[in-house]
């Protein structure tokens, strides 16, 4: 089965830990319902080489399995990560090299 990566860009900071607490019940309940190869990972740390602009840097990151790109685009909608503000998020089919 094909996998897809979801990487995760932006997105504001929680307003209060309470708010922050629920949003995470939210993303645990959507996760349940999917094959994912590699749950959230978020990022830190992050050192952006070559060009200068490469616009909002990756927060994050998914995988997961789906038939093609069209069901990976709808898992990813349903993302409670989207509901944040300025959150945005790219689907990229996973290439085997070997």
């Amino acid at each position: 089965m094909p996998q897809f990566i979801l990487t995760y860009h932006g997105g504001s900071q929680p307003a209060t830990p309470e708010e922050g607490k629920a949003h995470r019940a939210r993303y645990i309940e959507w996760m349940r319902e999917l094959d994912m190869v590699v749950s959230q990972q978020p990022l830190k740390n992050t050192i952006v080489l070559g060009a200068d602009q490469i616009g909002t840097p990756m927060m994050g990151y998914s995988i997961l399995n789906a038939s093609d790109l069209d069901e990976a685009r709808a898992i990813a909608g349903k993302c409670p990560f989207l509901e944040i503000e300025n959150a945005t998020m790219q689907v990229s089919e996973l290439i085997a090299m070997g």
